[in-house]
C-alpha cells in the first residue's frame, strides 16, 4: 500500500524517531557509567585532604617530616635491634644517614604494604541515580 506524502505525517514521524534515538543514547550513556567505575589507581589524592598544613608552610612542614619520620624509624630500629652505634661512627659511617636510610627503607617498605592492602580492600562507590 503507497503512502501519499504528506509534510505533517513525515515530521510527527522524523518527532517521534529523535525521541526514540534520545532515549536510547540515554540508556546506553547510563549503562557506560555504571561499567566504568572509578579504580583506586587513578583516585585523586589530594595532600590538603589528608594533612592539615599551615597554609605557608606547608613545603617546610614536609621537609621536616621528610628528615625525620625515616631517622625516628631508623632509631627505633636501631634501638630495638640494640645495633651497636659507636663501633658504625668507628668505621667511618655517618650515623644520621645510615638510620635515616634504614628508616626510611622501612617507612616505604610498610608505606608500599598499605597501599597494596589498600588497593584489595578499595570498595567502588556504589550510589546510584536511579
Amino acid at each position: 500500500m503507497d503512502v501519499p506524502h504528506d509534510p505533517y505525517l513525515v515530521t510527527v514521524k522524523r518527532s517521534f524517531d529523535e525521541e526514540r534515538i534520545l532515549k536510547r543514547k540515554k540508556r546506553l550513556e547510563a549503562k557506560q557509567k555504571k561499567e566504568i567505575k572509578e579504580s583506586y589507581f587513578s583516585k585523586k589524592i589530594n595532600l590538603n585532604q589528608i594533612l592539615e598544613l599551615p597554609e605557608g608552610l606547608q613545603h617546610i612542614v614536609l621537609f621536616i617530616f621528610f628528615l625525620l619520620i625515616p631517622y625516628s624509624t631508623g632509631l627505633l630500629f636501631a634501638l630495638i635491634t640494640r645495633l651497636d652505634i659507636v663501633s658504625l661512627n668507628s668505621q667511618g659511617f655517618n650515623e644520621f644517614l645510615f638510620l635515616w636510610t634504614i628508616g626510611y627503607e622501612f617507612s616505604a617498605t610498610m608505606l608500599l604494604i598499605f597501599l597494596f592492602q589498600q588497593s584489595f580492600t578499595y570498595r567502588r562507590g556504589t550510589s546510584e541515580a536511579s
